[in-house]
């Protein structure tokens, strides 16, 4: 059963959940158009403006007195206009996604970690999900459709999503609680903490390979399907196979089987990396990845969200955990993207692939192992509160 403050906060899950689908069109289409270099460069700048975005509205706040309903207007109002100005620009594009991610994401965090009390969380977890997922679904339909109808043009992807972001400019933001206004007090107090340094890890494995995932994933579109649409229809039929999935087990998640599901969803998301790689041999593989990923991403994402708000309960203020956490994962990011990209100049796309999504599984099991001995600590309840 929702609680009330999830039933305050669907609008807004929804509209996220929706135009995150832009994610995945714009890969395929930006590396269709321009290849794996513009593909990579994309991915960076994408990345980048997300953490600008976050971190400079936190830097904002106390002048502002900004609170999360600002941040979430902005994260569709300024992706809407740069759709509608510089819809064949892949880096204005990549700013345009950077901004949504990181506004509407800094938004979302303040908002969990402010209202929501451990024990509440993975019931919490499961239920958006399965929310985010639907949303999801009805916006990679409809801007398949359209794709169909127009010849595959990519800018009725581009003006798709620039109406459902003008929409959820003005539906997100209604009924959101009111919390205390969004800003940093001291960040390197939170880096200073021994228990930051013991997120490192889990941090770099959750993070590290997730800009190189991106453009694998567009890559072995492009190479499987050709047609962008018909990269649309199969991941809407991936999406209803997960989301059936996640919508009957939405009510078994609680604070005391993280550690189960959180095993059960790495073994999905291994098996879903080593087929993206097999469909160098064979295109057909690529669909049975998209539906094994659709069916058991949303577990491993709900597990990564419980995680991630369990690693944030350090000492500090809440907004400087948080931008501690962004500057962090985006480093992590980038170093990998660049290394990955570097390592691979002159190789074919199949070896890339293969490589990748043999770099993705093992990225999946080490984050478990170190997720699993965190969660252990916390069954055991051998963290001490001065050491988180």
């Amino acid at each position: 059963m929702s609680t009330p403050l999830e039933r305050r906060l669907l609008p807004f899950i929804a509209c996220q959940g929706a135009f995150s689908t832009l994610i995945g069109f714009a890969g395929v289409l930006v590396f269709a158009q321009s290849g794996w270099t513009m593909a990579v460069v994309f991915t960076a700048v994408m990345l980048t403006a997300t953490v600008v975005c976050i971190v400079g509205a936190f830097a904002l706040g106390r002048r502002w007195s900004l609170q999360p309903v600002h941040l979430i207007r902005a994260g569709f109002l300024l992706p809407a206009l740069v759709l509608l100005l510089a819809q064949d620009a892949p880096l204005w594009l990549a700013v345009a996604i950077g901004a949504f991610i990181g506004l509407t994401w800094g938004a979302r965090l303040w908002l969990e970690l402010s209202l929501l009390a451990d024990a509440d969380r993975d019931p919490y977890a499961a239920h958006t999900t399965v929310w985010t997922v639907f949303a999801g679904l009805c916006a990679t339909l409809t801007v398949t459709l359209f794709l169909s109808m127009t010849g595959e043009r990519a800018a009725a992807v581009y003006a798709s999503y620039a109406a459902l972001a003008l929409v959820a400019a003005v539906w997100a933001p209604r009924r959101l609680p009111r919390t205390p206004a969004i800003h940093w007090e001291r960040p390197m107090a939170v880096v200073r903490q021994p228990g930051f340094v013991r997120c490192l890890p889990l941090y770099g494995l959750e993070s590290g390979l997730m800009g190189v995932g991106m453009v694998l994933g567009a890559s072995g579109a492009v190479q499987a399907l050709g047609v962008v649409s018909h990269y649309g229809w199969t991941a809407s039929a991936a999406t209803v196979f997960g989301g059936l999935a996640l919508f009957a087990l939405r009510g078994r998640r609680h604070a005391g089987n993280r550690l189960r599901w959180m095993a059960l969803a790495a073994v999905g998301m291994v098996a879903a990396h080593l087929l993206l790689g097999a469909s160098v041999w064979h295109p057909a593989l690529y669909v049975v990845h998209l539906l094994t990923l659709a069916a058991v991403q949303p577990f491993w994402a709900a597990s990564e969200q419980v995680l991630n708000q369990r690693l944030l309960d350090l000492e500090g203020a809440l907004a400087d955990r948080i931008v501690v956490r962004e500057v962090v994962l985006w480093a992590f990011r980038m170093l990998a993207l660049g290394g990955f990209w570097w390592s691979v100049q002159g190789w074919s796309p199949v070896r890339v692939l293969l490589l990748g999504a043999g770099l993705m599984a093992v990225a999946v099991v080490l984050e478990w192992m170190v997720g699993r001995a965190w969660l252990r600590r916390d069954e055991a309840g051998a963290i001490p509160d001065d050491a988180r």
